[in-house]
């Protein structure tokens, strides 16, 4: 059976409870952890949170995906282009390593895109085709420069359809 990592969207503050749920229905559930230490004005303490609020990520094959819709708390799954999201092994992996080493880690969620990245287009008529951010506009769009035949053209595209090489 063929297993892939996906994420799930949960409900609020939620995380550690779902994994929790979903561990004992023997779904493979992750989520990566940070030790922070908090500031109260009488104290300070420490305190376990997710690297990723709202998100657990699961092992599982596409017969059963419903299964994780029996846990309290899970919402719906990541998507991406029309489809779950699937999580490459080795980005689960780096997350297992972060939080194993213990580093000072902070998200956001979107990739910046820098001038002269190389970036896959993932979706939309040029699928497939490798370009280069020649110049970036706003938060939501980004130029692309593809570059075949000796021929330069700069397309207006959303950042969520390209991937950095």
């Amino acid at each position: 059976m063929n297993t892939h990592w996906k994420a799930l969207y949960v409900s609020s503050r939620s995380e550690k409870k779902v994994l929790a749920a979903l561990q004992e229905r023997n779904i493979q559930a992750y989520i990566p952890l940070k030790t922070e230490l908090k500031q109260w004005s009488d104290r300070k303490k420490k305190v376990i949170t997710p690297i990723i609020s709202g998100y657990v990520f699961v092992k599982i094959s596409d017969k059963e995906r419903s299964e994780v819709f029996k846990t309290n708390g899970v919402l719906q799954y990541v998507r991406y282009n029309g489809a779950d999201a699937i999580i490459k092994d080795s980005e689960i992996e780096i997350l297992k390593s972060i939080e194993s080493k213990g580093y000072h880690v902070e998200g956001k969620f979107g990739i910046d895109f820098n001038i002269g990245d190389v970036v896959e287009i993932k979706a939309g008529l040029f699928k497939g085709h490798h370009g280069l951010i020649s110049q970036t506009k706003n938060e939501q769009i980004c130029f692309v420069a593809i570059k075949s035949i000796d021929f330069q053209l700069k397309i207006q595209l959303p950042k969520e359809t390209l991937e950095k090489i």
